[in-house]
């Protein structure tokens, strides 16, 4: 009986995780396969590999600065809700 009650708390909440697994790794398997750039900026696949390559280096370093700004904020609204909560 126990057994059944912790079930009935805690499946809801497995299913949403493994739901959430799931989406994480059909996104990975798109990012996987790159992204094409000549589709996005034909102009500048015009103009030559060394651009193309400039214009890839900068998109993905604000990408990895991008995500850098969102974990650290993540980070702390998880330490302001931490602060928050004296329980902890």
């Amino acid at each position: 009986m126990f057994q059944r009650i912790i079930d009935t708390i805690f499946d809801p909440v497995i299913q949403i995780l493994a739901t959430a697994r799931d989406y994480l790794d059909q996104a990975a398997t798109v990012a996987a396969r790159g992204l094409n750039l000549d589709y996005f900026l034909g102009p500048v696949a015009m103009l030559g590999w060394e651009w193309k390559v400039l214009i890839s280096s900068v998109i993905a370093s604000a990408f990895l600065l991008l995500i850098v700004v969102v974990a650290r904020k993540a980070y702390g609204m998880y330490l302001a809700m931490k602060e928050g909560v004296k329980w902890w």
